[in-house]
């Protein structure tokens, strides 16, 4: 694990009594609040990695191939049977193409996941409808689902390297929720979706309190220094706090941290598309932890200074 805000919350308890005591006492920082952020490199070319650079390639080509296939067919299509998405889309930001794929495979995951998001628990009232799919990674949709709209991704779920994928966030979910100090079996479900960053794409801040366990992004297709990575300071924004801080990405890099982190991505300054691969960690009946058993949320560092 890496610490990774220096600025954090620091209490250090001593206790002076005499300048005798002093010589002996025992003084112990506590590190409050840390944010845990865990990085491996996947399929990171030139390193010891736990997957060749091919197969970071295979899934940005499936990602870049359903991004085109969305924009093109699905996307104008959303637009002019939903009316209140479209004046969403239309007064959104520079994220907006990625927030609206994002939606879209949010119901790509839900009808693969039946058992537990059930069609006749969709509602378009969130108080009655409780929870469900509409509910994961961030944000309420206004309307429905339309029957015109494919909600299938084929392609990208059959391949043997995205089920790969899947299975390496799993492997690695349980060692990440071990260092932060939790533990919820070790079976999970997990939604991962694609981002594709063209010339200047971004995505805005966002940070999801949905009953996950814990979020992460991999970056199969990323070319150096073309965006950043940015977490904001959980502290909140009046002096001496808010920060923002640069986590480092490389090509085949992947990245975990707490569901609650609010993080964001800066435009993409290069000319080469830059694919990612973002997932949130689900207990096995899906997205039903309550935030108070969030063990990312209570994670701190002890330690004893060197004298």
């Amino acid at each position: 694990m890496r610490q990774r805000w220096p600025h954090g919350l620091l209490v250090v308890c001593s206790c002076w009594k005499t300048v005798a005591a002093e010589a002996t006492s025992q003084v112990v920082f506590d590190y409050l609040w840390p944010i845990h952020i865990s990085k491996v490199p996947l399929s990171t070319p030139g390193v010891e990695a736990m997957e060749p650079p091919e197969f970071g390639q295979a899934l940005a080509e499936l990602a870049l191939s359903g991004f085109e296939d969305y924009v093109n067919k699905t996307l104008p299509l959303e637009l002019k049977l939903d009316a209140d998405f479209a004046e969403e889309f239309h007064g959104a930001d520079h994220s907006r193409v990625n927030l609206a794929f994002r939606r879209w495979q949010r119901r790509v995951y839900a009808y693969a996941n039946r058992d537990i998001y059930p069609e006749s628990q969709l509602s378009a009232d969130v108080l009655e409808g409780g929870w469900q799919s509409e509910f994961l990674a961030g944000g309420w949709a206004r309307s429905m689902p339309l029957k015109e709209v494919n909600y299938s991704w084929p392609q990208l779920r059959q391949s043997s390297e995205f089920r790969k994928l899947q299975s390496h966030i799993s492997e690695l979910a349980k060692l990440y929720l071990k260092r932060s100090g939790s533990s919820f079996g070790n079976k999970f479900r997990i939604f991962t979706w694609a981002e594709v960053f063209r010339k200047g794409d971004a995505l805005r801040p966002s940070a999801h309190t949905d009953g996950g366990l814990f979020m992460g992004r991999y970056w199969p297709q990323l070319k150096k220094n073309s965006l950043k990575f940015n977490f904001e300071d959980p502290r909140g924004i009046n002096p001496p706090f808010g920060k923002t801080h640069t986590h480092s990405i490389e090509e085949g890099a992947m990245s975990m941290f707490p569901i609650w982190a609010s993080h964001f991505i800066t435009p993409n300054m290069k000319s080469r598309t830059a694919v990612c691969y973002a997932f949130i960690v689900y207990p096995e009946d899906g997205n039903t932890m309550d935030f108070e058993d969030d063990g990312t949320g209570k994670f701190k560092i002890e330690r004893v200074p060197l004298k």
